[in-house]
């Protein structure tokens, strides 16, 4: 999971400070696989470098020439016409990618239509205002993330036809009005990144993806519960919440709920006051457990001392967080408790 998260960790880093950040990844116990991550992704742009190799090219309207037809991964740091031209010539591509540039609907279209067999599309940072509906064609489809993207306000219904869908990542897309309807059908979605503006999600949505093991909620500045259904709860390890200031995580009962929950991370919901009941019911499987900037946290429930599967509790900047269950447990678990 460390490969899908460390986009979204790098984020989250520059929001909540270096040094609790750096807590969070010694708590978690990922910092040396991101170091690993890290230098696998500086070889990889190393290759992305080298214009000798045919697989792998860098575009840009002023060197769209000499582009092998057998490429296969682009990085594309310009869209202007010159470069759709070129596009056009190509049909092996792989992987598309994008950072904080200009791009417009014609040019996705371009991609879409030509590249039948794309498996990644990388667009973070870039002023896309609409994803056209061809991109429900891409059958082979496996990430998709166009995260960061404050222009973006609506999903076209055809992303729901990915079958193949593993990775979907739009999160921090602030003035999305609302998720598409037949989210649920994307039956190989493992991973979802997400930002909406909506109170409260659809029936027969995001709670019915029944393969998703990672969930990320973040910057949700209007909603107030998390799904009702609970059937994507079995399959559920990791859940990250961040940035939801109207969020209420006891308003909806889960009580009796199996969860297989392994790591749970909240961060900065001023509505919540104490963990919620339903959490009891990932008490023989849950190893990490990290709440930062919840400031009006009071207490952690006695029953957390159940957990027996707990290695990691983290907590950062709980102001009203005055005293810890008690036993000898929570003494070798806590990481660190700012006041």
């Amino acid at each position: 999971m460390t490969d899908l998260a460390f986009p979204l960790a790098t984020k989250l880093i520059e929001k909540l400070g270096s040094f609790a950040s750096e807590q969070i990844c010694l708590a978690w116990g990922v910092k040396p696989d991101l170091k690993k991550l890290q230098s696998t992704m500086s070889t990889i742009k190393d290759v992305l470098l080298d214009a000798e190799q045919d697989e792998c090219s860098i575009v840009k309207s002023a060197n769209t020439i000499d582009i092998s037809e057998n490429v296969r991964h682009l990085t594309v740091l310009e869209a202007g016409q010159n470069v759709s031209t070129t596009l056009q010539n190509l049909n092996k591509v792989r992987t598309i990618e994008t950072c904080e540039i200009e791009i417009d609907e014609s040019f996705m279209c371009t991609c879409f239509l030509r590249f039948k067999y794309l498996r990644v599309v990388v667009l973070p940072k870039c002023s896309l205002q609409v994803l056209p509906s061809s991109i429900g064609s891409l059958k082979h489809l496996r990430y998709l993330a166009f995260n960061l993207n404050e222009a973006i306000t609506k999903l076209p219904n055809a992303i729901c036809r990915l079958q193949s869908l593993q990775t979907l990542n739009f999160v921090y897309c602030e003035n999305l009005q609302e998720l598409p309807r037949d989210i649920s059908k994307l039956i190989s979605l493992t991973s979802l990144f997400l930002t909406t503006k909506q109170t409260s999600f659809i029936e027969n949505g995001v709670g019915c993806l029944k393969s998703l093991r990672f969930l990320n909620i973040s910057g949700c500045s209007n909603l107030t519960s998390l799904p009702r259904e609970t059937s994507y709860l079995a399959a559920l390890r990791t859940l990250w919440i961040a940035d939801c200031k109207q969020l209420d995580l006891g308003n909806v009962n889960y009580q009796g709920t199996p969860l297989r929950l392994q790591k749970l991370l909240i961060t900065h919901l001023p509505r919540m006051v104490a963990l919620p009941d339903w959490f009891q019911g990932a008490a023989n499987t849950l190893q990490f457990l990290i709440i930062f900037r919840c400031e009006n946290l009071e207490a952690l429930p006695e029953w957390l001392r159940s957990f027996t599967s707990l290695r990691t509790l983290a907590l950062y900047s709980c102001l009203k967080l005055s005293s810890l269950p008690e036993g000898d447990a929570f003494s070798y678990l806590l990481k660190r408790t700012c006041d």
